[in-house]
């Protein structure tokens, strides 16, 4: 008795776990789990290392939305990615996209809009050079934490981080309407 031998598609549909792939408003709930810890977090080391995550979450979400805008639908004769047109230009307002014609699954993304590019701005520091410098600038922690070494130079950090926040969440939003 001869067993039929699994195509290579059925093989990979078997196999896949379809619960392990994070849904696209994924990073929109780990941008919110980071800051939920960071908004309560009085210890300066800790609060450095929740909002660098928080940085590194928004950056991804840009990042992660534009590649998506670029790659999710399909066409369906050619089997080629079609950009999504209405999102890019939802996410263009907050960031410069460039997408490698050789590479359409390879997106790079530049803060463009006040918010982002602070966060950009933070988030490169802290990711290309050193760890992020926090200071107290009062002793309502961890409200008066400031992104600085300089007093009364420094930028709050929950507060760009909320506005941020609020930002991706609007984007999120547009881009799903």
């Amino acid at each position: 008795m001869h067993t039929a031998t699994p195509s290579a598609a059925e093989d990979i549909l078997e196999r896949l776990d379809l619960s392990a792939i994070a849904d696209p408003g994924d990073k929109l709930r780990e941008c919110e789990f980071f800051y939920g810890l960071a908004s309560v977090e009085e210890g300066r080391e800790r609060f450095r290392w929740l909002i660098s995550a928080f940085l590194n979450a928004a950056y991804s979400f840009f990042e992660s939305s534009a590649l998506s805008a670029f790659v999710r639908i399909t066409d369906h004769e050619t089997g080629e990615p079609v950009q999504d047109s209405e999102a890019v230009e939802i996410l263009q307002r907050y960031v410069k996209i460039t997408q490698r014609k050789n590479k359409p699954y390879y997106v790079t993304t530049e803060g463009m809009h006040p918010i982002t590019r602070q966060l950009y701005k933070f988030r490169a520091a802290a990711t290309h050079h050193f760890p992020l410098s926090i200071m107290a600038s009062g002793p309502a922690l961890p409200e008066d934490f400031e992104f600085g070494s300089l007093r009364g130079e420094g930028t709050p950090a929950l507060a760009l981080c909320r506005e941020a926040l609020d930002l991706i969440r609007e984007v999120e939003k547009e881009i799903e309407q």
